[in-house]
């Protein structure tokens, strides 16, 4: 599950795949792309992934596991996010081929600059691969609306 967090207002929004969801201020936003693995992210804002296995788990199941772990978005050699500079969107425009087993190649059709955390130089490749999701999106049995992160989103919030 990929949440944002928008610099200037503090609003979380959870990305889903069917349209462009924004913050409060309007000043961030973002959508999952067609791969329902990686997600376009616009405006000022941080991103926050929490693994599908903790969405799917229940509490107590999450604490047996140790599935208790966020992850900052767009660390060096992420693949899953691509950032645009408008907080308005669309997602980018994208060709999407299974690779293999284990990946997804993607190739940019859209016009517009985009920036993406990988290693090397090269900050807007062509095409990337991008793994698949083997435990499917998060977001298909939940309801759009608000969703209980527990003590996750607190801390996080704790420490600004």
């Amino acid at each position: 599950m990929k949440l944002i967090i928008c610099k200037k207002c503090d609003d979380v929004v959870r990305l889903i795949h069917t349209k462009w969801r924004k913050c409060e201020c309007n000043k961030s936003g973002g959508q999952y792309n067609e791969d329902l693995m990686s997600a376009t992210v616009g405006g000022d804002c941080e991103v926050i992934g929490i693994r599908n296995d903790w969405v799917k788990a229940g509490k107590q199941k999450r604490k047996e596991a140790e599935l208790n772990h966020i992850i900052q978005g767009e660390y060096l050699g992420d693949v899953q996010i691509f950032r645009i500079k408008s907080s308005d969107g669309p997602r980018l425009k994208m060709n999407i081929v299974e690779f293999d087993k284990e990946f997804n190649e993607i190739t940019f059709t859209d016009k517009r600059k985009y920036t993406i955390n990988i290693k090397g130089s090269d900050k807007s490749p062509k095409t990337v691969k991008v793994p698949i999701n083997k435990s499917g999106p998060s977001f298909i049995p939940l309801k759009e609306g608000i969703i209980r992160l527990e003590n996750i989103l607190t801390e996080h919030f704790k420490n600004k």
